[in-house]
């Protein structure tokens, strides 16, 4: 089944593309879409779910953007606190933790 992934780099570029993905996608076949979607190097991707265009998604990052060093992605940091700050409006959004590094979106749950 095609797939639409958005990813998200931390300089801002938007890339979409389409993976093939099965309906049910077991982790090691996520893991290698993820993986030939973003630079990992050795981590392991880690998943997130978040609001997207006001729906559930699954988003995926590196797993310890942050004690790699990777800088902070802005848009992925922004959708990945959207459904606290839906729940918690007067909340301020710095005191959340934010994503650092590559982010994927998919475009249906493809977590389960």
């Amino acid at each position: 089944m095609m797939t639409g992934a958005l990813i998200l780099h931390a300089d801002g570029t938007r890339m979409e593309r389409e993976v093939e993905l099965a309906p049910n996608p077991r982790y090691s076949e996520l893991r290698a879409s993820i993986r030939a979607l973003l630079v990992l190097g050795s981590a392991y991707p880690e998943h997130v779910t978040v609001l997207h265009e006001g729906r559930q998604a699954d988003m995926f990052v590196h797993e310890d953007g942050h004690g790699a060093g990777l800088p902070r992605n802005e848009a992925a940091t922004a959708i990945y606190r959207a459904a606290w700050l839906r729940e918690h409006p007067g909340h301020d959004p710095e005191t959340l933790p934010c994503i650092a590094g590559p982010a994927v979106i998919f475009d249906r749950i493809v977590w389960s």
